[in-house]
């Protein structure tokens, strides 16, 4: 098998796990519920701005699917939303960082990326 199949394999079968931590709105305990979404980039040409483009939009899709909904009346819930939102956000950014830095220099993503806050 040539170097250029297997590397491209590699990339093909790798993913990123975008990881939020979620609060719980009691005052007495803090519970943390972590949760995980997968984001596929295996179709995607990123060294193309329209590839980079879709993996960007597909990242802010499952920020907001970790995140989900929030209670508006409650001060609790949209503060720990916003929070959440922050951290997923930024553990994406890092994830993008990471990956494009790999798909510049040509080397492939062995695994999947998980990302935590």
């Amino acid at each position: 098998m040539s170097n250029s199949i297997f590397t491209r394999s590699l990339c093909a079968a790798a993913a990123i796990a975008v990881t939020a931590t979620g609060f719980s709105a009691s005052a007495i305990a803090q519970n943390r519920a972590e949760r995980t979404a997968v984001v596929s980039y295996a179709d995607l040409d990123l060294n193309s701005e329209d590839g980079q483009a879709t993996l960007q939009g597909r990242l802010k899709g499952a920020v907001r699917k970790i995140c989900g909904g929030y209670d508006s009346k409650s001060l609790i819930d949209a503060q720990d939303h916003a929070v959440c939102m922050d951290q997923a956000n930024a553990s994406a950014k890092r994830a993008s960082v990471t990956l494009m830095a790999a798909v510049k220099s040509g080397k492939p993503v062995e695994t999947a990326m998980v990302i935590s806050n």
